[in-house]
């Protein structure tokens, strides 16, 4: 398993991996397919390279070396004086003929490793639907912990999703 640095280059097949995401598991995520699938690359290929807002880089994770990416997460650091020591993890998927082999786990403790080099960041925070038991219970087998519920925070045309809110202290080990 091969986990890396996704860079400009990555942006087509990342988006592929993103659009794939949004398609298949909607709920899961705050955007959606039709936002996205006419997002231009070079706006996709800039937020890999860390020049959008607050920064910050995605993870790719693929079975070998330079092979097809099976899994993404990202983090950025807050804006703003008071929030700059807090970043947020978004956007993590795992391709279903993927997981149960390690890939979210690894994926998530390389992103938490990255996160610790960057100076003055001291937490994360991340938000789920308590729905996906799968992708909360990596997140607390990883010392996330949770600090509240947002009732309806989503919504599709079809019904309402909750979130819940976690946190993660970099300085917890």
């Amino acid at each position: 398993m091969e986990i890396r640095n996704l860079g400009e280059s990555d942006a087509a097949e990342y988006q592929a991996l993103r659009l794939r995401a949004l398609r298949e598991a909607p709920e899961a995520f705050g955007s959606t397919y039709a936002e996205e699938v006419d997002r231009p690359l070079d706006v996709i290929a800039a937020q890999l390279a860390g020049r959008g807002p607050g920064g910050g880089f995605v993870l790719g994770v693929a079975h070998l070396r330079g092979g097809a990416l099976m899994g993404v997460a990202g983090c950025y650091r807050e804006a703003g004086f008071k929030r700059r020591h807090a970043g947020v993890v978004w956007g993590m998927f795992v391709a279903p003929e993927a997981r149960g082999a390690g890939a979210g786990g690894a994926l998530l403790d390389a992103l938490l490793a990255q996160a610790r080099d960057w100076p003055a960041l001291e937490q994360l925070t991340l938000s789920v639907v308590p729905e996906n038991t799968v992708a909360r219970a990596l997140y607390v087998s990883r010392g996330f912990r949770s600090f509240g519920l947002a009732p309806r925070a989503l919504r599709d045309e079809a019904r309402y999703y909750d979130l819940e809110y976690l946190w993660f202290p970099l300085d917890a080990g």
